[in-house]
């Protein structure tokens, strides 16, 4: 049975259902490891322009193995003892992230401090401020990277966000959100994406189910080439990090009844 828990334990990159696979060990890095790996990245990143780094960055880590709830705290006594970064697997969300803070870090020095600043209100690092929620924390609270795009016939949906249950678990008291959720509706988005992009652009993207209280259910790099259509790049439960057509993939998982858009750094 899928457990729907949302960003880094979840319900987003659960939805992505195929075949989960575990990388083998010998693809798993060493914590000594991991800003080496970032450092040879970040050598290959174009200087200057956000976005294109951001481009590279996510294309560069494409063929890596998926590992839900690959990231933590570092720390049991401020939440889970799983590293705060990491460069060998990821799951939807922190696929974007690490991608996100390689594109606005200088040198490995201040990688780790934006990783936190993405990932936690304030940059405080605890479960409890750990932006759990994609839709009603993680963008509200990263509006310096990322606003969203509203297009022509979008909708608007006020969605529940089961937070006080999730929270209660961890014994942290947060009360249940409602929140309107703008998107493109399924078709809409079929429609549009499978048109050849009028311009070379990467964004993000937040795909919407009816799962009650747990409306994003993935996360994913919206990447567009003038003169072909839009492909998804994401860090998928098929095993990689991997793109492929977006209208295919929207067609295929019917799941998703819409899709929420974001520019990165407006």
């Amino acid at each position: 049975m899928i457990r729907l828990i949302p960003l880094l334990a979840l319900a987003a990159c659960h939805a992505d259902s195929s075949p989960k696979a575990q990388p083998p060990k010998s693809m798993l890095e060493s914590a000594d490891s991991t800003l080496g790996v970032a450092a040879r990245i970040m050598a290959t990143l174009p200087a200057g322009d956000p976005a294109i780094r951001l481009e590279a960055a996510s294309r560069a880590l494409l063929g890596r193995p998926y590992l839900l709830g690959n990231l933590g705290e570092g720390d049991s006594s401020k939440g889970e003892a799983k590293p705060r970064l990491r460069m060998d697997v990821f799951d939807c969300v922190t696929y974007l992230e690490t991608s996100l803070a390689m594109a606005i870090s200088n040198d490995t020095t201040a990688l780790l401090p934006h990783m936190d600043s993405i990932r936690y209100l304030g940059g405080t690092v605890r479960w409890g401020s750990r932006n759990h929620f994609f839709e009603g924390e993680w963008l509200p609270r990263n509006r310096r990277w990322a606003k969203p795009v509203e297009f022509p016939g979008d909708t608007t949906e006020m969605r529940l966000l089961a937070r006080q249950g999730f929270y209660a678990k961890h014994g942290e008291t947060v009360s249940d959100t409602t929140i309107p959720l703008r998107m493109v509706p399924r078709a809409k988005a079929i429609e549009r994406w499978s048109k050849p992009s009028d311009t070379t652009r990467i964004r993000g993207m937040g795909l919407i189910g009816r799962v009650e209280g747990f409306p994003m259910l993935h996360t994913a790099f919206l990447v567009e080439r003038k003169g072909e259509p839009a492909l998804i790049r994401h860090a998928s439960q098929a095993g990689t990090v991997r793109e492929q057509p977006f209208s295919d993939y929207l067609r295929e998982k019917r799941k998703f009844v819409g899709v929420v858009v974001w520019e990165w750094f407006p």
